[in-house]
């Protein structure tokens, strides 16, 4: 039974990851329900991992791009990777200080069910009221640095880094596609900066209780369920709206909120 918690991990981890329908959430959620000897810390680094293979993956034509202009070393040709790196300072800068203090203290189901019903009706308005459409290469550093902002609330269980990002970009007039894009390019660098943070605690931990085969598992669910995750997102916005993942959250915040409110 204890090998079935590393398999949930990693479809709960991967399929939510990249999804406008926060992946911390669900975590939570999990450990609510389920009573589980804590996985440990170098299991949230496979996931992590594998969700990272995953992502990479998908975007390989825009990220061999941005590499190829980062070795260019012209400004012009890394625009691109420029405005990824002015949407990423404020995360980074705003997780340094609050970081531990969201851990402590705004972990807990109810504020995972209030954030997924506020930030479902923000994407909401986002998505059907901005008729503007543009492609995220056309991004100015300014909408960049606004949508780096928006991904600062993705630091509040339930919100979504992938929902938060998604919604900026679409009040910013960028079309679906574009908007998802730009959200998981920006998820390189969070994920980079997630694995340093569980690393550095992994080594002072001086944790022991490491089981490596049953957290490869894991991170190689994970990374399978986020690419499979991705697919059927873009398959979706490509044809429609985020109305489903929209209805989602509201129904799971409503539920949460009635059993334990």
């Amino acid at each position: 039974m204890f090998e079935f918690q590393y398999f949930i991990i990693g479809i709960v981890q991967g399929f939510t990851e990249f999804l406008p329908i926060s992946s911390s959430g669900h975590l939570v959620l999990v450990s609510e329900l389920m009573v589980w000897q804590d996985q440990g810390i170098f299991t949230d680094v496979a996931v992590h991992i594998g969700t990272l293979i995953a992502v990479i993956i998908y975007l390989r034509s825009h990220i061999i791009v941005l590499f190829y202009n980062f070795l260019s070393f012209k400004f012009a040709a890394n625009d691109n990777l420029i405005k990824i790196i002015i949407a990423t300072i404020p995360a980074v800068i705003v997780g340094f200080f609050i970081f531990d203090l969201v851990q402590l203290y705004f972990r807990d189901i109810k504020v995972v069910a209030v954030s997924s019903v506020v930030f479902a009706a923000l994407l909401f308005v986002a998505d059907h009221f901005k008729m503007k459409i543009s492609s995220w290469e056309n991004m100015s550093y300014l909408q960049a640095f606004i949508i780096g902002l928006f991904q600062v609330l993705a630091f509040i269980p339930g919100a979504s880094r992938a929902g938060v990002t998604i919604t900026g970009a679409r009040f910013l007039g960028f079309d679906r596609s574009s908007s998802a894009i730009f959200s998981m390019l920006l998820s390189i660098p969070i994920i980079l900066a997630s694995l340093v943070l569980t690393s550095l605690d992994l080594v002072i931990s001086d944790e022991t209780n490491v089981n490596l085969y049953k957290s490869l598992f894991a991170g190689v669910v994970a990374c399978i369920t986020a690419l499979l995750s991705i697919n059927i997102m873009m398959l979706i916005i490509q044809r429609s709206t985020y109305n489903i993942f929209i209805i989602y959250r509201v129904i799971l915040g409503f539920i949460l909120l009635y059993f334990y409110a």
